[in-house]
């Protein structure tokens, strides 16, 4: 049968046994741009699927009366497509998925790097608790030069304000430094 009368078969009824007879005819237009073209993500099954798409609506649009070629107008609208896809897959708003890393897969790394909130919680719990504590084992001196690093003063402003010398204050802030290591270490 020609394409023409296939064409006219698949027109009356779009689940017409002409169908797979007519795409079967034109298979080597999808492969030759198969072989030609990669499209990211894309496997034989898809490539056949988007081709049978491409191929019903050429089959619809087809105008007889045209002096072109059935053949021609199919390769030229299955290209298209390709190009669609192949742009599609290249679009800068599309490549949400393109970093996507499996958090199972690597679940050492994101237990390294992530933060979890209730280990955070419990860290700020175990610091409250050890600045409780090194607070007893500091000397007059040092506490008042620790309360006032907590506050969030420098060690001149805290010199300044408690007649202290800069040494001094830097001395004592290395001492709590150390004890508060020590508080944290037990």
């Amino acid at each position: 049968m020609s394409d023409i009368v296939l064409i006219e078969m698949i027109r009356r009824t779009a689940e017409s046994p002409a169908l797979p007879v007519l795409f079967d005819r034109y298979r080597p237009v999808l492969l030759r741009l198969r072989q030609r073209y990669f499209i990211p993500g894309y496997d034989q099954d898809d490539w056949e699927q988007e081709a049978l798409m491409v191929f019903c609506q050429v089959v619809t649009k087809f105008q007889l009366s045209r002096s072109v070629n059935f053949g021609a107008f199919y390769r030229l609208n299955l290209m298209h497509r390709v190009y669609d896809l192949i742009r599609q897959s290249r679009a800068q708003k599309r490549q949400c998925n393109r970093g996507v890393v499996s958090i199972d897969a690597n679940g050492p790394f994101f237990a390294d790097t992530l933060v979890d909130p209730r280990w955070v919680i419990r860290e700020q719990l175990e610091v409250k608790e050890a600045v409780g504590l090194v607070q007893s084992r500091l000397s007059i001196v040092e506490r008042v030069v620790f309360l006032g690093l907590v506050r969030g003063a420098t060690l001149t402003e805290i010199s300044r304000q408690e007649r202290l010398t800069t040494a001094q204050a830097t001395a004592a802030a290395y001492r709590c430094q150390a004890k508060l290591r020590r508080v944290l270490a037990e």
